[in-house]
């Protein structure tokens, strides 16, 4: 499972803010003169609602083959041994109740209706510390218009389509308003995908307000995690573990008319080809095809040996923000020949550093796009083949509202991926913007947690 600390840490990056200092142009990219412009999200992305009675998952209980306490006092718990199935017992299940898997395998099901109450929702998780296996048939845990669930502590094995569904269509029909799923799958494991050219780990179709938190993925083949025409999804401290003879192609893939998403504190490991794209390809740039993707923000992830970090292929108001890239061999961010709508961009306090010779292209783009549609505010991008291997990367692509700094050396800890160099800490995913670590009157989970820190193997 993923071990994320919520220590001093946190608190000494909110209050020891880097002094502004002031960051030169470079020479070879200069500031274009123009009025300002207001592009991007102004706030931040509101994470989906999270109970009070639950808030902070438990992990299982500390004794092997005890039942934990249940969260919500007076509910029921219903003990599903390994190679049970489950879904006649939904009925029974009342908003508050617990369906509780003991250590060992356990099926895979398709879960119809299963509804708490936004005081009272219902939770799936392990019984004991040792999280229970669901052995993947297909698909895992399919969930159809599911309300006020909460899924923790839960290993899928061998999926050969997604770990886990969550699905608002009636059918194969598109609503047309998301479900409102409320939906929380938290501190969970998807491992040791199947070959299948379409596998992703997590799924959601036409839902709204989703939470994916701190959960790990070690293995797959499409995406990571694959958003279609869904709304008000927050994913947060993703660990996205590639390994050997898989694609990997996508870690966060968004689709369809989804928007309001926010990817905050994700670790992107090496091999995945890109990090996160956004929005549906339109062949021959015709905006028509697709809609595009409505308000997403990205925000302090950690980008390690990836191809591309961000894909941005169809959207209206996208901002990447406080992103640091260590060693990218495609782009840094790239607009790819069948982008559709792209505007309103906005690159900001970002950290990228390769070696010489590691980066293909900076930010390919098709002629057609614009340059005002991306707008670059301040950034660190740093290697020493610059600045002689702009003519050979090409300039950053996008109207720029503040400085590119290329001469300063952050001097990157290998371990953690925290600059060295106290000057770069304005930037990259270790820095904190004075508009971060908010709390919503529904949101008792910290929303701006330390961003998690890609594995390396030795």
């Amino acid at each position: 499972m993923i071990t994320l600390t919520l220590t001093a840490l946190l608190t000494l990056m909110h209050c020891m803010q880097a002094p502004p200092a002031e960051t030169k142009p470079n020479p070879a990219t200069p500031v274009t003169s123009a009025a300002p412009q207001r592009v991007g999200s102004t706030t931040v992305v509101p994470p989906p609602f999270v109970p009070t009675s639950g808030a902070q998952p438990v992990g299982g209980n500390d004794k092997l083959g005890t039942m934990p306490p249940p969260y919500i006092a007076g509910a029921h718990q219903f003990l599903v041994q390994p190679g049970q199935t489950w879904q006649h017992i939904i009925e029974d299940v009342k908003p508050g109740d617990e369906i509780i898997f003991p250590a060992g395998f356990h099926v895979s099901q398709v879960i119809e209706g299963l509804q708490g109450t936004r005081e009272k929702p219902i939770f799936l998780r392990s019984r004991d510390r040792i999280p229970a296996a669901v052995a993947c048939d297909g698909d895992g845990w399919v969930f159809h218009r599911p309300k006020h669930v909460v899924v923790e502590n839960i290993m899928f094995l061998n999926p050969r389509g997604a770990a886990v569904v969550i699905d608002g269509r009636d059918g194969e029909t598109v609503p047309a308003q998301p479900w409102p799923a409320e939906f929380t799958l938290r501190s969970c494991t998807v491992d040791n995908a199947r070959a299948d050219a379409a596998q992703d780990a997590v799924r959601l179709r036409s839902v709204t307000n989703v939470r994916i938190d701190q959960v790990q993925v070690e293995g797959w083949n499409d995406a990571a995690v694959e958003i279609v025409d869904s709304r008000r999804v927050l994913v947060r401290a993703l660990m996205m573990v590639p390994k050997k003879n898989m694609p990997q192609s996508v870690g966060i893939k968004v689709l369809g008319n989804s928007g309001l998403i926010s990817v905050t504190g994700c670790a992107f490991n090496k091999a995945i080809r890109v990090g996160v794209q956004v929005g549906t390809p339109c062949p021959d740039g015709d905006v028509k095809f697709a809609p595009a993707i409505d308000q997403m923000r990205i925000d302090r992830c950690i980008f390690d040996g990836v191809g591309t970090g961000v894909s941005i292929v169809n959207v209206r108001d996208l901002v990447l923000s406080r992103a640091t890239l260590i060693n990218p061999t495609d782009a840094i961010y790239s607009i790819p020949p069948d982008a559709g709508t792209v505007s309103k961009v906005l690159v900001e306090r970002c950290l990228a550093f390769w070696v010489p010779g590691a980066l293909a292209q900076f930010s390919p783009h098709p002629d057609r796009i614009p340059t005002p549609s991306v707008t670059l505010g301040e950034n660190l991008w740093y290697s020493l083949e610059l600045p002689t291997a702009w003519e050979v990367l090409g300039a950053p692509f996008g109207f720029q509202s503040g400085g590119q700094l290329t001469s300063l050396d952050p001097g990157i800890d290998t371990t953690t991926f925290r600059p060295r160099n106290g000057e770069a800490l304005r930037y990259g995913a270790h820095s904190i913007a004075a508009s971060q670590g908010k709390r919503l009157p529904d949101d008792p989970v910290d929303s701006d947690p330390p961003p998690v820190a890609p594995q390396r193997s030795p």
